[in-house]
């Protein structure tokens, strides 16, 4: 180990540019071989694409991130290493059911049975965060709220670079806010950058549930984890970073199972679907989200550091409810097709 610790500093940025550099290389070939395998996501009346689409490309982010997040388990001092392998290894799974998922449709009950059943085993070696509950009934809160960021990561994965920006951006905040697990969140950040250069606007591959949902359910691993330690205060800044896909994918979600639908019923009503509606493009997109989420990581780590995490949570929220209250507005005063503007 004092080897290691002497190297350390320089082999941790080589070996996470060159899995960048693997994962860029890497992905115009997944648009190759989805196209052979005629997974095409056809243009349907929900879709935000105008041309059939290759789907299912993500697959080469959990490739290149479970074998060499292993390795860095185990060879890097990280904690935890029980629970890392497991998320890596049950990770592995939620992956290959995506990608029967992109190839065959499978049932949505069956997709959440093996979601939970995935959470559920890497729950059983998450150390306890909360004393002031019931052990039983703080995994069972949080099996349900895992289960339900992998599908929310699923459900917000509707735009050219949507979600793998926004996966960057979660690597990049967990990676700042608790570096000892920086080793896996920039890992997680540079096989997303990597595979953006197919999956950015415009997109020529979609990442597909093998990507969305391996994404969803290793981000919020990783966030959990990095909550064990002094958790009452740092869960609010953890809490910021995602908020934009969080409150986006839970407050839709929840106004169509009121209204009568079935939440697993595709649809083009998310915030990121009326942004564009608006007349923005991915790109333009893309970019906000960008500068949102910038904001979200400064907030988290701003807060956090002087003592007053809440505060930066709760001024995160505005800044969301700012942007739905301008989605809102603009829908309401935007001129309709064919008239004349005021």
């Amino acid at each position: 180990m004092p080897y290691l610790s002497l190297v350390a500093p320089l082999t941790l940025p080589v070996l996470l540019l060159a899995v960048m550099v693997l994962s860029w290389y890497l992905s115009p070939y997944t648009v190759k071989i989805c196209r052979k395998l005629g997974m095409m996501a056809a243009v349907v009346e929900r879709s935000s694409h105008s041309v059939p689409t290759p789907h299912g490309g993500g697959f080469v982010m959990p490739v290149l991130f479970i074998p060499v997040g292993l390795a860095l388990t185990w060879l890097w001092p990280l904690p935890f290493k029980g629970f890392l392998t497991m998320l890596m290894l049950a990770g592995a799974l939620v992956a290959y059911v995506g990608w029967l998922d992109d190839r065959h449709e499978l049932s949505p009950r069956f997709r959440l049975v093996v979601h939970l059943l995935a959470v559920a085993i890497t729950l059983a070696l998450l150390p306890r965060l909360f004393d002031f509950m019931p052990l039983w009934l703080e995994k069972t809160i949080l099996m349900f709220g895992w289960a339900w960021f992998v599908n929310l990561y699923n459900f917000m994965d509707g735009a050219d670079g949507l979600a793998s920006s926004e996966a960057v951006a979660l690597g990049l905040g967990v990676s700042l806010l608790v570096p000892v697990f920086a080793p896996l969140g920039l890992l997680l950040a540079a096989v997303t950058l990597g595979f953006m250069r197919v999956n950015a606007p415009k997109a020529k591959v979609f990442m597909g549930d093998v990507g969305a949902t391996w994404l969803g359910y290793t981000i919020a691993g990783l966030f959990l984890l990095a909550a064990v330690d002094d958790t009452i205060n740092i869960i609010w800044p953890l809490a910021t970073l995602p908020l934009v896909f969080a409150a986006d994918a839970t407050l839709t979600l929840f106004r169509r199972i009121l209204t009568g639908h079935k939440p697993w019923e595709p649809h083009k009503t998310f915030w990121f679907h009326r942004y564009l509606a608006l007349g923005h493009s991915h790109k333009q997109l893309v970019c906000a989200l960008a500068w949102v989420n910038g904001s979200l990581i400064g907030l988290g780590l701003v807060f956090h550091t002087i003592g007053s995490s809440q505060w930066g949570f709760l001024i995160g929220v505005l800044e969301i409810c700012a942007i739905a209250w301008y989605i809102r507005h603009r829908e309401r005063t935007r001129t309709p097709a064919g008239s004349t503007p005021k």
